[in-house]
């Protein structure tokens, strides 16, 4: 290369450096200008070359360029270990050092020469030659000027690359959210044209994107909306630019869905309208959930029917409009006679049949605008509305209304494979406006509904004050049972047990409440409260924990200490999970003989859970606690069941006790009862016995043990006592 021609030279380098934008292409141009204009037939760039202050070492470099050898093409972006003299060093030509080449094992070319021409603060180009150049031009220092320029430009491409590698990481980012976006996404031109969907819009929708392109978004319109509905959707995105609610679309297969649509305009930068966005996302399960949400709060499960929640609702709704009105509305309050019954002996699923069932049928008894609701169990209440304005006519209408249903719910049932008969009591009671408050109405209905069992059952009472009378004071006593442990009021009698010899054999403990005021109070009128309220469960466990207290007191006497005493447990209290270690605690607090208490259960108790009972008697009986069956007789006891529970005694009912002389069924069921015991090994008493008569009968015919008015009435403990000396 001669000297004048290095400027036509430095220009062409100037305009190359000049014309580029990017690093990598500005790099690679600029290497094979040098190339070109030069004697060199190869070369490399490196930038960001560490500083090297050792003549010897090596130090590790990154190719970012490389013109004329295919290998070292091949190795751009990789380390290389390279000789500090070849790529630190000043800005000389090397003809003599061919050593250093030897260093570049990255290729298969041998080098002789090289020209390393330093970068500004950036890097270094070497340039290689196969052959020592001819030309001895100080091109390291007339090409400066040049290299100093490129520096400049390799920053400003490199800031150029990083901006235009974010925009292109920013456009990529929003390119994967439109795409991988659960939600569908559906952009317009200005004109409302459907241009661009993501794959959410078809998955949602079931259109693709040539099937929807260029159509109008009310494509989708489900019908259920109206013009007005539109028009101020439209009002509020000129407005605001914005729209967001809920509505109602049709898939690509007809299916009416709701959706959450929010629409935005798009606008440049002077405002002008580009396109709308409108996001939108498929909220039939939400709205599924919220409906599931709604029967669940507002309905019965079983039945379907409002529950007392919604009837409230329905019941206040009835006063507004009864007061704008001035009709009368009635609350009719239905509960199932004998339905225990069923669902004791038949079980709980034909139990809910009949539930069902009647809840069918009242609604085939009532109009539209009328409400008919479950409270719970087998208790129901119809509203009736928009009745006469005279009180008179309007209870007549209820009447007619409720004998209708009677007759309805007094047809025979078909449960599974049985026919099943049953009979409602309702009560009636009327209404108009605010006249009486939603709880007083509900009460009074409820109160007249006992009334009509207190009649006899299936029948129909409208409310009387004198039966609402009665309540409040069964209410008084509830109350008054509440305290009457902490206030020792309960207490217990004893009424004995004889055998065939008039030998005591023990006693049954029997409930008393001495009330304060009362005087004493009949255990028929507060034990079903007790059972009812729950009371039963601390009162029992007083019960047990007072008997088991007699029996070790009368331990240490020679008169009473092989007695036994009877302990009558109820359903509440034996269901209790604890309740065998509650006898086991009571037994050992007390120092009491296992072997001295006797459990009485009822059949119900035994039939509720056999698994159960024969569980938790079996672990009492391993203790010593023997077992007695009450009332036999007077359920529906299964034999099947009944052999494999580990009882000890069978009491006979005094309801066949009472008769058995003079009524030959009593007699016969009695007889069957006592050679049944035998043949299970348990032995029998009876109870309700109260003439000589009724006890020969019985001896003779194998049962041994007696308890009734014959040998003694239930009398307090020092009564017993004393009867025991005699």
């Amino acid at each position: 290369m001669e000297r004048e021609d290095i400027l036509p030279v430095m220009y062409d380098l100037v305009v190359t450096i000049g014309s580029e934008i990017s690093t990598k292409s500005l790099l690679t141009r600029t290497l094979q200008r040098l190339l070109y204009h030069t004697s060199f037939s190869a070369g490399f760039i490196c930038l960001d070359v560490p500083f090297c202050g050792k003549a010897h070492g090596q130090v590790e470099v990154h190719l970012d360029a490389a013109v004329g050898d295919f290998d070292l093409i091949g190795e751009i972006g990789k380390p290389l270990h390279l000789p500090c003299a070849l790529i630190c060093q000043a800005a000389v030509r090397e003809d003599e050092q061919t050593a250093l080449l030897s260093a570049l094992r990255c290729t298969q070319t041998q080098y002789k020469a090289y020209l390393r021409l330093p970068i500004d603060h950036c890097g270094v180009i070497v340039l290689l030659a196969a052959e020592i150049p001819e030309t001895n031009l100080p091109l390291t220092t007339m090409l400066q000027p040049v290299l100093a320029h490129l520096a400049k430009a390799i920053v400003l491409c490199r800031n150029n690359d990083a901006y235009t590698s974010g925009l292109v990481t920013q456009r990529d980012m929003l390119e994967k959210v439109f795409e991988s976006s659960y939600s569908s996404v559906m952009i317009t031109d200005d004109k409302s044209n459907i241009i661009e969907v993501n794959p959410a819009f078809t998955r949602i929708t079931g259109y693709t994107l040539e099937e929807v392109r260029g159509k109008n978004p009310h494509h989708l319109a489900s019908g259920r909306h109206d013009k007005l509905f539109y028009s101020e959707m439209w009002r509020s995105i000129n407005d605001s630019g914005h729209w967001e609610g809920e509505i109602w679309n049709r898939r690509k297969n007809g299916e009416v869905f709701p959706s959450w649509l929010s629409i935005n305009q798009i606008c440049d930068t002077n405002g002008k309208l580009l396109h709308y966005v409108g996001t939108s996302s498929d909220i039939t399960k939400r709205k599924e959930a919220e409906a599931q949400i709604h029967q669940l709060a507002f309905y019965d499960p079983l039945t379907q029917l409002p529950n007392r929640r919604l009837l409230v609702e329905r019941l206040q709704q009835a006063f507004s409009v009864g007061t704008r009105s001035g009709q009368h509305g009635a609350v009719l309050f239905l509960d199932l006679d004998n339905f225990k019954t069923l669902n004791d002996t038949k079980g709980h699923d034909i139990g809910d049949q009949l539930l069902a069932e009647v809840a069918e049928r009242l609604n085939a008894c009532v109009r539209d605008g009328d409400t008919v609701a479950r409270l719970g169990g087998d208790e129901f209440v119809v509203i009736l509305e928009a009745l006469s304005t005279k009180s008179d006519e309007a209870a007549g209408q209820a009447d007619l209304v409720a004998e209708k249903i009677r007759d309805a719910l007094t047809r025979p049932y078909q449960l599974s494979n049985h026919i099943h008969y049953s009979t409602p009591s309702i009560g009636v009671v009327l209404f108009r406006g605010h006249q009486q408050s939603l709880e007083d109405v509900l009460k009074y209905a409820d109160t007249a509904m006992y009334q009509a069992k207190t009649a006899g059952r299936n029948t129909i009472r409208f409310y009387d004050p004198v039966m609402q009378a009665a309540i409040e004071a069964r209410a008084e006593l509830e109350e008054d049972l509440r305290h009457a442990l902490e206030r020792e009021q309960l207490c217990l009698y004893y009424q004995i047990q004889m055998d065939s010899r008039n030998r005591p054999l023990g006693a049954e403990v029997l409930l008393r409440w001495q009330h304060s005021e009362r005087g004493l109070i009949s255990p028929a009128q507060f034990i079903p409260l007790a059972e009812e309220t729950g009371l039963i469960v601390p009162i029992g466990l007083w019960v047990l924990q007072t008997a088991c207290a007699q029996l070790r007191l009368w331990q240490s006497n020679e008169m009473t200490r092989d007695l036994t005493l009877a302990v009558n447990v109820s359903a509440k209290q034996f269901r209790r999970p604890d309740f065998v270690a509650q006898v086991q605690r009571t037994l050992v607090e007390a120092g009491a003989k296992p072997a001295l208490l006797k459990l009485e259960l009822t059949e119900s108790i035994v039939l509720e859970n056999v698994e159960d009972t024969i569980s938790k008697m079996r672990e009492l009986k391993l203790l010593g606690v023997s077992f007695s069956m009450d009332d036999f007789g007077t359920g529906y006891s299964s034999l099947q069941y009944l052999k494999r529970l580990p009882l000890d005694q069978i009491k006979i009912d005094q309801s066949f006790v009472r008769d058995i002389a003079s009524d030959p069924n009593d007699a016969a069921i009695v007889q069957t009862i006592i050679a049944m015991s035998e043949v299970m090994g348990l032995v029998v008493i009876a109870e309700g016995v109260e003439t000589q008569a009724q006890r020969e009968f019985l001896d003779l015919r194998g049962c041994h043990a007696f308890q009734g008015y014959l040998f003694g009435k239930p009398v307090p403990l020092a009564e017993f006592e004393a009867q025991l000396k005699n």
